[in-house]
C-alpha cells in the first residue's frame, strides 16, 4: 500500500516506514518542489496534522495522505514546548536550541518537577476530506542532561516511564516499540488493514 507522509522530514519518514513496516510503501515531499510550504496554524496537534493533511491531499487527491504532529509536554511548563516542540527556540532552531531552552524554562522554575509525555497524532486524508485521526503518548521525566547518539529532537533529554535511558539511548527496536509515535502508528496500520 502507498501512502504520502505530509513531511519534508527524513527523520520522521525514516521512522514511520520502519512502523510500518514492508508491506507499505513511505514517500514524502522531500523532492516535491511543486507543494508550497504548509504554515500551521492550529492550535492542536490534531489540528495541524489536519491541516498538513488536507492541504496535501487537494493537490495528491488520489493518494491517501498521512500527517502527524508531535512534540513534548513538559507538565511543570504548563504543556509547553507542545505544538511548539519542533520551533520552540525560534523558527530557525536546532534540536539543540530546543533542548537548550528547555532547560533554561526548567531552571527558572524552584524545584522543577521533570514528567512530561510524547504525544502524536496522525491525520489520514484522501481527496482533501478527513477519513480518521488517531493518536499515541507515551510518559516519562525530563533527564537532567543530554544522552544519547540516536534519535533526534528531544530523544536525548526524555526518557519513558520504566527505564533509566533516554530516547536516544534505546536501541532503535526498542523505542519503535514504546513510543508515542509507534503506538499511533500501530492504530494507523489497523485501520489501513494492515
Amino acid at each position: 500500500m502507498k501512502i504520502l507522509l505530509a513531511t519534508r522530514n527524513r527523520h520522521k519518514t525514516r521512522e514511520f516506514a520502519h512502523l510500518l513496516g514492508p508491506q507499505f510503501q513511505v514517500t514524502d515531499l522531500t523532492d516535491e518542489r511543486d507543494l508550497p510550504g504548509i504554515v500551521e496554524t492550529g492550535g492542536t496537534f490534531e489540528e495541524n496534522a489536519a491541516i498538513k493533511a488536507v492541504a496535501v491531499s487537494r493537490v495528491r487527491p488520489k493518494e491517501i495522505v498521512v500527517a502527524d504532529d508531535s512534540g513534548l509536554e513538559v507538565d511543570a511548563l504548563s504543556g509547553a514546548p507542545g505544538i511548539c516542540s519542533a520551533r520552540f527556540a525560534g523558527e530557525d532552531a536546532t534540536d539543540r536550541d530546543n533542548v537548550e531552552k528547555l532547560f533554561r524554562e526548567l531552571e527558572r522554575l524552584r524545584q522543577p518537577k521533570r514528567s512530561a509525555r510524547f504525544r502524536c497524532i496522525i491525520v489520514i486524508a484522501r481527496g482533501g476530506k478527513i477519513l480518521e485521526a488517531v493518536s499515541g503518548e507515551v510518559r516519562g521525566l525530563i533527564a537532567d542532561l543530554p544522552r544519547g547518539e540516536n534519535g533526534f529532537g528531544y530523544d536525548p533529554v526524555f526518557v519513558a516511564a520504566g527505564f533509566t535511558e533516554t530516547f536516544a539511548e534505546l536501541p532503535t527496536e526498542v523505542k519503535n516499540r514504546i513510543s508515542h509515535r509507534a503506538r499511533a502508528v500501530e492504530k494507523l496500520r489497523e485501520l489501513l488493514g494492515s
